[in-house]
């Protein structure tokens, strides 16, 4: 599912961003910098040695100052599910700027080295400003590539885990939940929403929590989703009921219409009823 930007406008805006926080502590992801968000934070972290000429008690304040826009950085991306880009930079420097100003003046340091380190990086974040390409999605449980797990395959384990319990066996399409005697208790499976066989990820964004029934119908084609999510039977041509989603679980439309082309060549009754 697309998400858009939060705007501070919105009424709702704060919901929004307690949900996209919500959504970051129970999915985990691993965020990336887009080529110009990374040009940024490396001109930013080459400054962090230029605190040291502050001859003052007070100086080691803003030692690292790189860490806390990173940080900031990875707050705003995260709650757009995207890629750090180099507008989430500027913003989080925006804010640690004005940190830095304020706190010198407040304790009585230097301001004017600190006012001259800060306009020099001002000037050398404007050099060599590029167009921002398009962002890439955050997946939830993709592994980091700078650690031991860099030459391992992903496991879609924790994916289908969180999947299962978020929806407590419950069918995503058709609401069945398949009760079994303790201690399984019930029943479900996880569903790749674009096939492993086309290269389709083990990541939440692209899996269902589906009964067998549905899990079936779904890969041989007898199921697609259009991209407000309604279920359509392929056979029939009718349209069902809008998948149920768990309040953390957004889906990539890619995926949707990956499958969904997939099978196109199968759906001749159905396609004018698809949306694209």
């Amino acid at each position: 599912m697309d998400i858009p930007p939060i705007s501070p406008e919105s009424d709702t805006w704060q919901e929004e961003l307690a949900l996209a926080y919500a959504w970051c502590f129970n999915t985990r992801p691993f965020l990336r910098f887009s080529k110009q968000a990374l040009r940024l934070r490396n001109v930013i972290r080459r400054v962090d040695g230029r605190w040291d000429e502050l001859a003052d008690p007070h100086a080691d304040f803003f030692v690292r100052i790189d860490d806390h826009v990173v940080r900031i950085a990875g707050t705003l991306a995260a709650s757009e599910r995207t890629t750090v880009a180099s507008a989430h930079v500027e913003a989080a420097w925006n804010l640690a700027r004005r940190a830095v100003r304020d706190t010198s003046h407040l304790i009585g340091m230097d301001t004017d080295m600190v006012n001259e380190i800060v306009d020099d990086l001002d000037r050398k974040l404007l050099d060599g400003a590029e167009p921002e390409g398009e962002l890439e999605r955050v997946k939830s449980n993709m592994p980091n590539p700078y650690s031991y797990t860099r030459w391992k395959e992903p496991s879609g384990d924790n994916a289908v885990r969180k999947l299962k319990l978020w929806y407590q066996g419950r069918c995503q399409m058709c609401g069945t939940v398949l009760a079994l005697p303790s201690p399984r208790d019930r029943y479900s499976e996880a569903a790749h929403i674009q096939a492993r066989e086309d290269n389709g990820p083990d990541v939440i964004e692209n899996l269902l929590c589906l009964c067998p029934n549905c899990h079936v119908l779904f890969d041989a084609g007898g199921r697609v989703l259009t991209d407000d999510l309604t279920v359509i039977d392929t056979v029939s041509g009718d349209a069902g009921r809008r998948l149920h989603l768990h309040r953390w679980h957004f889906i990539d439309l890619q995926y949707v219409r990956h499958h969904r082309e997939r099978w196109r060549s199968w759906q001749e009754p159905a396609t004018e009823s698809i949306s694209s």
